[in-house]
């Protein structure tokens, strides 16, 4: 103990790590029970202080370590790999002590350590593939294999994140994963009702995206806005041994499919999801024919209602049913609309939330005044109020209403906002003291060289967002 006090100070490190290395050296952890766990151990223990000490919060840090650890069923692997790769310990380092999302779905899984292990972890995620199941495989085998691959990917577009790409990219691949995702499950979810039920004549199930996951802007906080649809005729009737009606047959997919994606296990839940914007919200059906939402849209929609629908993206679904369900959006929104009705519905919204949900300082880039939400308001405003600029992409409808003149350009503002919203989604909310590695990446995604030119940007990025919301709402009552 002495000897090792002794080092901690040599090497300027907390003292408090001495309680630490003694419970990991007493052969208490299943992971440091043999002896060449513990020699590979000790040979990567001083590069792996080092590492945490370098973290933005080193006392957590060592904490998420400790968990690791505890967890971590066998040891002598993972030591080994630290060992014959110590280019992976400072990265393994940030992992603990910036990004605590990470960390603690390191703690929770273990096994996802292979994303940093596996070569090329900070380069693009190849292309997303389908996260196909087996044929014939028991549904919760596919839940497994699914909820792994994902939280996998995900996994690694963190990383990738703290390692300084681009989150504008790594938000469209975490939607690109997330799709791949919400997919495979719903074939597996109506595969297995089908066993039972058989299959509804002309029915099949069709999931829309909303929100950002609807404008591919994920973050790793974000939940999944979701809409359940199915095709043809709600009074349809399943042809199994123990037929169900469409809307019961959809119902239970709808339900299935929710668990599926957020039900918590071992591993975590995968994802929060919302199916508040459906037809009639909390009190409708969980899932709706296609001619129902058509008709809900039509005649009792409210103006948020068709706001939310300028997002919209169908994620799940066969081919014709997408391009119905794109055809029945398209047709809602480009409806001609009483343009001081449009703006006092738009305002009176704004009022509803500011007031539910005030800005928390100026690190808040999305419920701030000039945050993320107000440019949203802008867009979906001018896109039913001019008809046009339609795509969920909230970039590149701005751009297209820049290009027409209807509003100024206010994409990199949007870039610097989502940018930032992205990373703090990673490393938590800025605590009075920001960190040196914290603040780097928060500079990183500001385009900023330090951490005061990166809150200088974000109160630019938020006073063009701020001028714009005046230049467009300047008239009427």
């Amino acid at each position: 103990p002495a000897a090792l006090a002794a080092w901690l100070s040599k090497g300027r490190f907390d003292a408090g790590l001495a309680p630490l290395i003694a419970r990991w050296r007493s052969g208490r952890y299943r992971a440091l029970r043999s002896d060449d766990a513990r020699s590979r151990f000790e040979a990567v223990l001083p590069d792996l202080l080092a590492a945490l000490a370098a973290a933005g919060d080193p006392a957590r840090a060592a904490a998420r370590l400790d968990s690791f650890l505890a967890d971590l069923p066998a040891g002598v692997q993972f030591f080994a790999l630290l060992e014959a790769n110590p280019r992976l310990l400072p990265l393994f380092g940030r992992v603990l002590g910036v990004a605590p999302v990470l960390a603690d779905a390191l703690a929770r899984q273990p096994a996802l350590l292979d994303a940093l292990l596996a070569p090329g972890t900070v380069a693009p995620l190849a292309p997303v593939r389908r996260a196909a199941t087996a044929p014939g495989a028991a549904l919760e085998e596919s839940l497994d294999a699914v909820r792994l691959w994902t939280a996998d990917r995900r996994f690694q577009l963190g990383v990738e994140t703290i390692e300084g790409r681009d989150a504008l990219a790594v938000g469209r691949d975490l939607a690109a994963v997330a799709d791949a995702g919400v997919a495979a499950l719903a074939v597996a979810v109506e595969g297995e009702i089908a066993r039972t039920h058989g299959v509804v004549p002309g029915g099949r199930l069709v999931v829309v995206a909303l929100g950002r996951y609807g404008g591919r802007a994920l973050t790793h906080a974000s939940d999944l806005d979701l809409v359940y649809l199915f095709s043809g005729e709600f009074d349809a009737v399943s042809d199994g041994s123990k037929p169900l009606g469409a809307t019961a047959w959809f119902q239970r997919a709808a339900a299935r499919l929710t668990a599926a994606l957020s039900v918590p296990t071992a591993a975590g839940a995968l994802y929060e999801v919302d199916t508040r914007l459906r037809p009639q919200g909390v009190k409708g059906l969980l899932a709706v024919s296609i001619a129902s939402f058509a008709r809900y849209q039509t005649e009792e929609a409210e103006t948020w209602e068709h706001m939310a629908l300028c997002r919209a993206r169908v994620v799940a679904g066969t081919a014709a049913d997408r391009a119905t369900v794109a055809g029945v959006i398209a047709a809602v929104l480009d409806r001609p609309r009483d343009p001081a009705r449009l703006r006092h519905d738009v305002l009176a919204m704004h009022r509803d939330l500011v007031a539910a949900k005030p800005g928390q300082g100026a690190w808040d880039v999305k419920l701030g005044r000039g945050g993320l939400v107000d440019l949203e308001f802008i867009v979906h405003y001018l896109q039913l109020r001019e008809r046009t600029a339609f795509t969920p992409d909230l970039r590149a409808a701005l751009a297209a209403l820049a290009a027409g003149g209807h509003v100024a350009d206010l994409t990199a503002a949007h870039d610097v906002l989502t940018r930032v919203l992205a990373t703090l989604r990673l490393v938590g909310p800025p605590p009075k003291r920001i960190a040196v590695p914290v603040a780097a990446l928060l500079a990183h995604a500001a385009g900023a060289g330090d951490l005061v030119a990166a809150e200088r940007a974000v109160g630019l990025a938020k006073a063009a967002v701020r001028a714009a919301w005046s230049a467009v709402f300047a008239t009427g009552d």
